[in-house]
């Protein structure tokens, strides 16, 4: 698990072979397959770069992946603790779709925490495919959570001219020298840091790539207020929601009680008086590490 830890820390990633069980990989195809057959074009349309864009708090289907009895093992055996869960997402390309842009999750650059070795968000990508280059794998640019690349300059992540893959000509779609595939075998996990720089190449197969990333918050108490505070507001829903198309999305807290009560634990919660909003996706390359 040290070097597990080693490597994650000095990549900003980290593959798990096999992780999801036959018996869980079937059932959440299942799921899935359900959520994405129940999508219109417009979400289609609007996500075209990632394919789908579902968001959990509309799918307490998920449940039980979100409370997986490995996860905080793993992630506590990766020297974190103190662990909330932030949100989770169905991403899935379809054949014949666009690449996806250049991005980092992060939004928190404007804060002397948001530059140290341990992570923001901790990304956990399951797959529900064996992944290549040719049907749209993830690609990272290793080390990028924490030195400076010129990748940060492009334009911010997830407006609608990069969701809707306007412009294939842009930079933010251009493969880079940099870049390393992640190739995988369907049930394996990707962790990732939040502040990692990835994105993913265009399905050329004709079958649909799926994957779940659900994003963990680890020592969420010892992180200043206004983070955890913004934190607790993407968590209900009610900043930086990027997906939904409803004036009061729900959110886990508002899931039936048996699914709500699996994860209720693990609920990120607001510092005790209110602070200013913090968003700022674009970090300072003075305070990054050099070369």
């Amino acid at each position: 698990m040290s070097q597990l830890k080693t490597r994650f820390e000095r990549d900003g990633y980290v593959i798990v072979p096999g992780f999801l069980s036959p018996e869980t990989l079937t059932g959440l195809r299942s799921i899935t397959a359900t959520v994405l057959d129940g999508l219109d074009a417009a979400h289609r349309e609007k996500f075209k770069a990632t394919g789908s864009l579902c968001n959990f708090g509309d799918h307490p289907e998920f449940a039980e992946i979100v409370a997986h009895p490995d996860v905080l093992p793993l992630l506590q055996g990766l020297g974190y603790d103190d662990i909330r869960w932030l949100a989770g997402y169905l991403i899935s390309k379809p054949g014949k779709a666009p690449p996806l842009f250049w991005h980092q999750d992060w939004w928190g650059w404007s804060e002397a925490v948001s530059y140290r070795a341990a992570p923001m968000g901790i990304g956990l990508m399951y797959y529900l495919s064996d992944t290549r280059p040719e049907n749209g794998c993830l690609r990272v640019i290793p080390g990028s959570h924490r030195r400076w690349h010129p990748l940060h300059d492009l334009p911010d992540a997830h407006g609608d001219a990069l969701s809707r893959a306007e412009d294939l000509q842009s930079p933010a779609f251009a493969s880079h020298p940099d870049e390393v595939a992640v190739k995988v075998t369907a049930g394996d996990l990707v962790i990732m840091d939040s502040r990692l720089l990835h994105s993913a190449y265009a399905n050329t197969s004709g079958a649909e790539r799926s994957l779940l990333t659900l994003w963990y918050l680890p020592e969420f108490s010892s992180l200043p207020d206004g983070i955890r505070n913004q934190l607790h507001q993407i968590f209900a829903r009610t900043d930086l929601d990027i997906d939904a198309d409803k004036t009061a999305p729900p959110c886990p807290a508002d899931w039936p009680a048996a699914a709500r009560q699996q994860v209720t634990d693990l609920f990120p919660t607001p510092a005790d008086h209110p602070t200013e909003r913090i968003f700022q996706r674009r970090p300072d390359p003075k305070r990054m590490l050099k070369t």
